[in-house]
């Protein structure tokens, strides 16, 4: 019953930070000096007549309640509207423009496999280094990861992502410097003088580069967060009771120290989803990766607002930040109750 009202109370929560986090979108777009017109026509050389009837068929000749009105009632339809620099005009008069559901479908898988990827790979490298310093204090080990882990703090994964792409990819041609190939199927638009790609192998090769900057922005603090959280684990007195039962040291920190340390990292995962996103878009505009960062800077490009696909973007983001963190929330609350019941207490003190 506990787990139930902690699910309520945040879907509630959730609920009202989605739409506020839609509506202020729009309250930017009539503050920020933009004219939507230039998606359909020259705002230098067209009259006004056809400036008004260009903003018309984009919508954008409406008040901000209007869209935003019209806008909630389509996504609650599923409907993003359609991106405004798709748009064109036939022959025959008739606008025809891409779904911008369609730009987030594709959008949200490269970005998927971006994160999921680079995630795996940061927890692979964190988690045994981590718990090797922590089992071997002030060795050379420790004082290498930890020089390492100021090193990748200090550095900016714009920087890494260059680096990489430069020395790497051009210079030694280990991986594709750009580019994103499908893991199901072909795909055509590939980078100048490269063949259309697809499949596992393409797939994964294309994104090991952006999985590797990925994983050095984040693998620096996961590191010192799981050394110091081992460190506090070993000094418990199970530990003790499990070494003077004759375990080795292997045995102690996999089986007795490195679960009971686990809840650290969920916690920073948690911490992390929101950076993670922030951080795909370097990485994406690097790597030339059509993922949801890309979309996001295309929606601005120019110096004019696609405000249907920026909302879109956005919308799917805090979704994904929203259900994730309520996803390691239950996580955390089944693994401990305790929250729960202190989360319903306090509420029970608040109304009293």
């Amino acid at each position: 019953m506990e787990v139930l009202f902690f699910l309520a109370r945040r879907l509630a929560i959730a609920a009202v930070l989605l739409v506020a986090l839609t509506f202020i979108p729009f309250v930017i777009f009539f503050k920020v000096p933009s004219e939507p017109a230039a998606f359909l026509v020259d705002p230098k050389t067209a009259t006004q007549a056809q400036i008004k009837a260009a903003r018309h068929v984009l919508g954008a000749d409406r008040p901000v309640h209007v869209q935003f009105a019209k806008y909630v009632w389509r996504l609650a339809h599923a409907d993003f509207g359609r991106s405004w620099r798709t748009y064109y005009v036939t022959a025959n008069g008739v606008a025809l423009s891409t779904p911008v559901s369609r730009i987030l479908r594709d959008a949200a898988g490269v970005t998927a496999s971006l994160v999921l990827g680079g995630a795996a790979l940061l927890l692979l490298l964190s988690i045994p280094l981590g718990a090797w310093s922590a089992a071997r204090p002030r060795s050379l080990l420790d004082r290498t990861v930890a020089a390492g882990s100021l090193v990748g703090i200090s550095t900016h994964p714009l920087v890494v992502a260059l680096l990489l792409q430069l020395f790497v990819g051009f210079r030694w041609h280990l991986a594709p410097p750009s580019g994103y190939c499908p893991l199901h199927g072909q795909s055509l638009l590939v980078a100048p003088g490269q063949k259309p790609c697809g499949g596992p192998v393409d797939w994964a090769s294309h994104l090991v580069l952006p999985w590797i900057t990925f994983a050095l922005f984040f693998v620096a603090l996961y590191i010192r967060v799981v050394r110091v959280r081992m460190i506090e684990v070993l000094s418990e007195p199970y530990i003790r009771t499990a070494r003077a039962k004759g375990a080795s040291s292997f045995r102690v920190v996999r089986r007795h120290a490195l679960p009971n340390s686990m809840l650290a990292i969920v916690t920073m995962i948690g911490m992390d989803i929101g950076t993670a996103l922030g951080v795909c878009i370097y990485i994406e505009s690097v790597y030339s990766l059509p993922g949801l960062g890309h979309r996001m800077v295309d929606s601005t490009a120019l110096g004019v607002l696609d405000m249907p696909l920026m909302v879109g973007v956005i919308f799917v983001s805090a979704v994904t930040i929203l259900a994730l963190n309520l996803l390691i929330d239950l996580t955390y609350s089944l693994v401990d109750p305790r929250i729960t019941r202190v989360s319903s207490r306090r509420t029970r003190s608040i109304r009293m």
